[in-house]
């Protein structure tokens, strides 16, 4: 008699909807709960970065693919892609002589044709470069009513060691000075060499990473050693996490969930409806 009152059964359809009610009110208990999440941002995330660019003779050692110039150049771009919007960056590049390519901007444009345009010279001058890049931040960032914000932070990438100009460690002392943290990577290995462009003689530019990591210590940013393009990469995005550090405070965001869950509550119970109409019509 029952297969003749009934000859069509819902079979598993029943426990489609049977899943999406109880689904349903599963969600319904959560929202009901008021979830929330939290999750932690940086009041001000402005600041300014400056990168201070070795572009000495020792640099066009092809101890890292393809040189060491070229792989530093590709990093530096990546490190400004990354970088936040609001966030000034500049350019300084040195050798022998310091000069500023690109004043701190936003324009991210800028700073890569600033990159593009680098070339390489003669001697470095570390302590200098590191003297004129304090001496722009501080006038860039001119008077505060902060005086725990530094006015930015220096990023140098250099291969060696002073050869020209103050010390190293004068110029970061200038910039310990001014309560600007400068963060160092020393790029390229113990087995870097290169053509004398006088002589042709092979002459050894092995990376001198000890002056890098004294400035750091000093100023209180932090020290990288990279020997390939990719640690060179590795460096920046350790650089970029720590720069939110520098750049305001943290502050927990607490968004509540009970919205969510709810419309999920609805939209499963409706469905599981209106699959029961569909399905089981017919059948009682």
């Amino acid at each position: 008699m029952f297969d003749e009152i009934v000859p069509q059964r819902p079979g598993w359809r029943r426990h489609v909807v049977a899943v999406l009610q109880l689904l349903g009110l599963a969600a319904a208990v959560v929202a009901t709960a008021r979830p929330v999440e939290v999750t932690t941002e940086r009041v001000r995330t402005e600041g300014r970065i400056l990168l201070l660019f070795d572009v000495s003779l020792s640099m066009q050692a092809t101890d890292v693919t393809p040189d060491r110039f070229t792989s530093a150049q590709d990093a530096a771009r990546d490190f400004v892609d990354e970088v936040a919007p609001g966030v000034e960056v500049g350019l300084v590049s040195f050798s022998g002589e310091v000069t500023v390519l690109v004043p701190p901007t936003l324009d991210r444009d800028q700073m890569l044709r600033g990159i593009d345009r680098l070339e390489l010279a003669e001697s470095t001058a570390i302590g200098d470069a590191i003297a004129v890049g304090t001496d722009l931040l501080v006038a860039e960032a001119g008077p505060t009513d902060d005086p725990e914000t530094p006015p930015g932070v220096l990023v140098v990438l250099s291969d060696g060691e002073t050869t020209v100009g103050r010390p190293t460690l004068e110029g970061a002392q200038d910039a310990a000075d001014a309560g600007i943290p400068v963060f160092t990577i020393a790029f390229g290995t113990e087995d870097g060499a290169i053509a004398d462009p006088f002589t042709g003689d092979i002459v050894p530019v092995p990376v001198r990473p000890e002056p890098l990591a004294e400035t750091a210590e000093l100023t209180g940013g932090e020290a990288f050693e990279a020997r390939t393009g990719d640690e060179l990469a590795d460096a920046y995005d350790q650089i970029s996490e720590s720069l939110g550090e520098t750049f305001g405070e943290a502050v927990e965001v607490i968004v509540e969930l009970t919205w969510r869950w709810a419309l999920a509550a609805f939209a499963s119970i409706s469905l599981a409806w209106l699959l029961a109409l569909w399905w089981l019509r017919g059948l009682v």
